[in-house]
């Protein structure tokens, strides 16, 4: 099986729910979201542990955020709630755009994976709480662009090469007219820090979940073609190669750094590491890294709620001692 870890860095599958007989979210007041939290708890049992985020404290909340395991959406509305399966990559959000937000999440392209452990768990859930269905429109969700299979797959990408030869435009206009969307790291109205791009499907009615994974398995593949091919092109470019060592610099001796500053000498160091111009550094060291940096994330994994305005000299020195 082809490896395409150094193009693709994560694998998502979502699917959205809701519950039989229940408003949306968004036309609940915090007393009905209350309740229905307390019905799903009910309904599952002890078989998931179920986590209000009223109980969690603020920098965990927004580290979770940062690292991709909720959404921002999620910590805007009360009575929420996310019910954590560490052994498959499995977080379920409570009570966001929709009542279930069922998210499987690999490293690197692993698809398949992803969608094995989240049928698990959607068909578990469904044999315990009755999901809100329509036989012509299929699950019922809040966004009418999520109904039918109420699937997102979505795939992250490190994307350096076809931005420097200023390719990213032509490629982007090709998939999304397959119907593919492309955002930032963070999702949509997001910009691609770190040269690092999402892709993810739009059309979720009249079409099968097998179909849906193949038409994702198939655009990845050409984009991951397009990236090697560019990073070709800028193979023996002096410019790129020192570009890349000035960045290996940087990293190992800033004093300060922000985060935006971060992901773009972190991106040219992953690149520098692919294009074998760095052969001391591993992929996984750097997606690690990259995935420390945000403000609330370091003050998790420092286990320092330090203020704001040291918030640089935390990032250079966490890259620094991590590199």
């Amino acid at each position: 099986m082809e490896n395409y870890d150094d193009v693709v860095l994560t694998t998502r599958i979502r699917l959205a729910r809701n519950v039989k007989g229940y408003n949306f979210t968004n036309n609940m007041i915090d007393k009905q979201k209350q309740e229905l939290l307390d019905y799903i708890k009910d309904r599952l049992g002890n078989s998931y542990n179920v986590l209000e985020l009223n109980n969690m404290d603020d920098v965990t909340k927004k580290s979770l955020v940062e690292t991709h395991i909720i959404s921002k959406e999620l910590l805007l509305n009360n009575n929420t709630a996310i019910i954590v399966d560490e052994k498959n990559k499995i977080t379920t959000m409570l009570n966001e755009e929709d009542h279930f937000r069922i998210q499987a999440l690999e490293n690197a392209f692993n698809i398949d994976k992803a969608y094995e452990n989240i049928k698990k768990v959607d068909e578990d859930f469904s044999s315990k709480i009755e999901y809100a269905y329509n036989d012509d429109y299929g699950y019922i969700t809040a966004c009418p662009t999520c109904l039918g299979t109420g699937m997102r797959v979505s795939v992250m990408l490190h994307l350096p090469a076809l931005e420097k030869i200023g390719a990213l435009e032509k490629i982007f206009n090709e998939i999304s007219g397959l119907g593919i969307a492309i955002r930032g790291i963070y999702g949509e109205n997001t910009s691609g820090e770190g040269s690092i791009f999402q892709i993810s499907n739009q059309k979720t009615l009249g079409i099968e979940e097998e179909q849906i994974i193949e038409q994702v398995k198939q655009v990845t593949k050409y984009i991951v073609k397009q990236e090697r091919k560019a990073r070709e092109i800028i193979k023996t470019k002096l410019e790129v190669k020192d570009e890349i060592m000035r960045s290996l610099g940087v990293a190992k001796y800033s004093i300060l750094m922000t985060k935006k500053e971060a992901m773009q000498i972190l991106s040219n160091i992953r690149l520098g590491i692919n294009m074998d111009i760095i052969s001391d550094i591993s992929l996984d060291k750097i997606n690690n890294i990259i995935e420390g940096i945000g403000i609330n994330t370091l003050r998790k994994n420092l286990k320092d709620n330090f203020p704001r305005e040291e918030e640089n000299i935390k990032r250079a020195e966490y890259i620094k001692n991590n590199i």
